[in-house]
């Protein structure tokens, strides 16, 4: 024989669903706000004696600064890392 549940006290049942339900929003909101950042791309012009490494050390706030030049070579189709004075590079700004 089945055994059948008998809601003995509705409004209780009913606080504890919309508190579920609301802490559910509440955190999927804040991993939404918080989780992901868009990019940001600013093109920049190559001053005489830069280098990628330089470049990176100025702009470069978050990541490894090698994996932020490869992204720049990336970024600028560049083969290796030889940039001249007056070039413009696109590169990622934190």
């Amino acid at each position: 024989m089945k055994k059948r549940y008998v809601l003995k006290n509705k409004k209780r049942f009913i606080c504890f669903i919309a508190f579920v339900l609301t802490s559910m929003f509440i955190i999927i909101s804040m991993a939404n706000i918080y989780g992901y950042k868009e990019e940001c791309y600013e093109v920049i012009r190559v001053n005489n004696g830069d280098t990628l490494w330089d470049i990176a050390m100025r702009y470069n706030t978050k990541s490894d600064i090698r994996e932020y030049i490869h992204r720049i070579m990336e970024l600028n189709k560049l083969e290796n890392s030889e940039i001249k004075a007056g070039e413009e590079l696109i590169i990622i700004v934190d």
